[in-house]
């Protein structure tokens, strides 16, 4: 709640509407409804970390609100919050105001130019996904979540064009973005990082190994939902050389088939992430 009160209180609180007369007229006490969609994803990631830190700073230091022991914990601990809340709030607001008074821009609008747009240009050559993708299958052969490593990218840039994408199909604008967050899940990552869905398939119906038939049989439901660490960590494929040239090369041959097929126009880009 602090760092969505923070994010709103950094948000421009005035628009720019069109009287009937054709006069532009700034009306204050409405919230910029264009930094609230994907563009404003940056702005709400940062301002959530910036208050985030002030407040645990605060809390840590123990500046609150001191009750007696006989009141209830859940009351005090409710009254220890509110002075560490209001100064992360108040210090964002204040933060804005400084952007704003030096750039001329708000600190939401600032970021979506000079930070937000570049990453987003960055982020749909085809060397730049397939940086992303052969950097999560390295992570997880040495036994670390290489999606949850790589998060703050895949999260914070792709996801930001899956929202635009998606905006632009309900509005039914062409899409902006050609490859999106939903682009790795829909087509790379197929039962999971590595496309192990396939391996699973393959061991059921060729594999006469009754170890790996029990991994595949056990690994296949959770697969089925993109859910894979029983067969990465059970067959395994962590730190096995057996299984590193597939485990590396399957998901970009995957991505190059789909980034050259939706660059071509075969099929759309994604406008929408898997649940």
């Amino acid at each position: 709640m602090i760092a969505f009160a923070s994010f709103i209180a950094v948000t421009p609180q005035s628009i720019e509407v069109t009287s009937e007369a054709g006069e532009v007229i700034s009306a204050w006490g409405n919230l910029n409804w264009t930094l609230l969609d994907a563009r404003g994803l940056f702005t709400a990631l940062f301002i959530g970390f910036f208050s985030t830190i002030i407040y645990a700073k605060l809390m840590n230091r123990n500046i609150t609100i001191k009750l007696p022991d006989t009141v209830p914990p859940a009351v005090s601990k409710a009254f220890a919050a509110i002075i560490p809340g209001i100064v992360a709030i108040y210090l964002s607001g204040i933060l804005a105001f400084i952007v704003s008074s030096l750039s001329g821009l708000s600190i939401g609008e600032l970021i979506l130019k000079y930070v937000q747009m570049p990453f987003l240009g960055l982020s749909q050559g085809l060397v730049a996904v397939l940086i992303i993708v052969l950097a999560v299958q390295l992570f997880w052969f040495f036994g670390l979540h290489g999606t949850n490593v790589l998060g703050p990218i895949l999260d914070g840039v792709y996801l930001s064009a899956t929202a635009a994408n998606n905006s632009a199909y309900v509005m039914k604008e062409s899409f902006e973005y050609l490859w999106t967050r939903g682009s790795f899940d829909a087509y790379v990552w197929l039962g999971g990082a590595g496309c192990t869905l396939a391996l699973i398939i393959a061991i059921l119906i060729v594999s006469k190994r009754e170890d790996s038939r029990a991994v595949a049989k056990l690994s296949l439901p959770m697969g089925a939902f993109n859910i894979n660490e029983p067969v990465v960590f059970g067959m395994p494929i962590v730190l096995n050389p057996i299984y590193f040239i597939p485990w590396i090369i399957v998901p970009i041959i995957l991505t190059l088939i789909a980034y050259g097929a939706t660059a071509i126009g075969l099929i759309p880009p994604v406008f929408n992430a898997v649940p």
